[in-house]
């Protein structure tokens, strides 16, 4: 019976072969069914995703969200202002005194509004908060080359400070060493020009 089985499959091997149009037809057809269903089961999933991205989760009440609400969001005007004018800061003196200026695509960065898990007041608020934070990080490295131009002298206290702090002149046994390390510290060779 096997042998009988096996002679049959062979036989309708054989013929299928003979007739190449109907195999290559049973061919695309199986492809096309493939990717119609892979197109649909795509389809359903992005619709789902979109459903979970919309939906809020359920959030309990919290009076101190509501009172301190107008005090954080107050915040954006000042730091815009703040933005404003560092950059104007920046463009005009750094220009005149040879300070690269300092990019601001390497300080602002928004990438967590991008986690799926955050509803849209959440990625709101991160995307807030961001800008906030890294416009803090980016007004304290303009303060950073400005302090290496102008005072690059180093606290006699131990303090946690900026990217150039460690460049600073920490001792000078006279006048002229220390203008000579300061003129030393003015070459930003070091740094990348924008």
């Amino acid at each position: 019976m096997k042998e009988n089985l096996l002679e049959k499959i062979k036989e309708n091997i054989n013929e299928i072969s003979k007739n190449n149009d109907a195999y290559i037809k049973l061919t695309e057809l199986k492809e096309k069914i493939s990717t119609t269903f892979d197109e649909n089961i795509n389809k359903i999933l992005e619709e789902e995703n979109i459903v979970k991205r919309i939906k809020f989760p359920k959030v309990k009440f919290n009076w101190k969200y509501l009172l301190s609400m107008p005090f954080i969001y107050a915040m954006i005007i000042p730091s815009v202002i703040l933005h404003i004018s560092v950059q104007i800061y920046q463009q005009v003196c750094f220009r005149l005194y040879g300070i690269p200026t300092v990019k601001q695509s390497e300080y602002f960065v928004y990438d967590r509004k991008l986690l799926s898990l955050l509803n849209p007041m959440e990625k709101f608020n991160c995307i807030y908060c961001s800008y906030v934070n890294n416009l803090f990080r980016f007004c304290t490295e303009i303060g950073a080359r400005t302090e290496r131009y102008w005072c690059p002298i180093k606290y006699y206290r131990r303090i946690n400070s900026h990217s150039q702090y460690d460049k600073f002149v920490e001792e000078a046994k006279s006048r002229d060493e220390f203008e000579e390390k300061w003129e030393e510290l003015r070459d930003f060779s070091d740094l990348e020009s924008h």
